[in-house]
């Protein structure tokens, strides 16, 4: 009879772990197919700006049905945003409406003072030189601001990394038109946001950085990939009221 209860404790212990195990399978499984649809969704939306042009805009959106999942695209020429290595602290922390995040920024790119040489002539001159911040990544610096998922996702949407001149372009201003399209430029930089619902409506948002580099056989260059899980319902990321009044992005996420 002992054997027996234990047998059958055996058997409902492994129906369980295959249950979980199936489970399991079946989220992995719709991750893959979520991340394809993403991936996918922001290659098709790439290969409509080669073949038609790009938005004389800060930013534009664009939808995508694939594998039976909607996807907004939202796209971001760099162009257009304060770069967190080549911008003034000013100008990076001004893209940012919560003051709280913006705090963080500031400290994470307040330099570091170098040390004081006791054996100095001018410890006061030595008090004052400092070392600039730089990031490798746009990774490292959300990591020194210490943003979770949704700040990490507005931190994005308002600033980036890589560009090669010092400041930002004006933003074109917003009008009632859709703006004209112009034909995209080598070299030109977008940073690219992808968003979807997985089977429990949780947003699944993927981020690309891309370089058009003009070649038949590869015109994007990928920088930058990341991906993040945020909540159900939108989080908030309000563009600066100075960035409103000025005309700020022509569509905001």
């Amino acid at each position: 009879m002992a054997l027996a209860f234990g047998l059958m404790s055996l058997a409902t212990a492994i129906v369980g772990m295959v249950v979980v195990s199936d489970k399991q399978a079946k989220a992995a499984a719709q991750d893959v197919v979520t991340r394809t649809t993403l991936e996918s969704a922001i290659e098709a939306g790439l290969f409509g700006l080669e073949r038609n042009g790009a938005p004389e805009a800060a930013e534009w959106t664009d939808r995508q049905t694939l594998n039976g999942e909607d996807v907004e695209l939202t796209f971001e020429p760099v162009r257009y945003k304060p770069d967190i290595n080549r911008s003034g602290p000013a100008d990076v922390t001004a893209a940012i409406a919560d003051p709280g995040l913006r705090d963080r920024i500031s400290a994470a790119l307040t330099p570091a003072l170098a040390p004081i040489d006791a054996n100095s002539a001018s410890n006061a001159a030595n008090a004052t030189d400092a070392t600039a911040v730089a990031f490798g990544r746009f990774s490292d610096f959300v990591q020194a601001v210490g943003a979770n998922a949704p700040e990490e996702d507005c931190l994005r949407r308002r600033l980036t990394i890589g560009r090669m001149i010092g400041s930002a372009d004006p933003a074109p201003p917003v009008t009632g038109f859709i703006p004209t399209l112009q034909p995209l430029q080598a070299g030109a930089v977008i940073d690219v946001r992808a968003e979807a619902r997985d089977a429990v409506g949780r947003r699944e948002v993927l981020w690309r950085r891309v370089r058009y580099v003009a070649k038949p056989e590869r015109p994007w260059l990928t920088h930058d990939w990341r991906e993040l899980r945020l909540g159900r319902t939108d989080t908030p990321c309000p563009l600066p009221a100075s960035s409103l009044s000025l005309g700020g992005n022509s569509v905001a996420p």
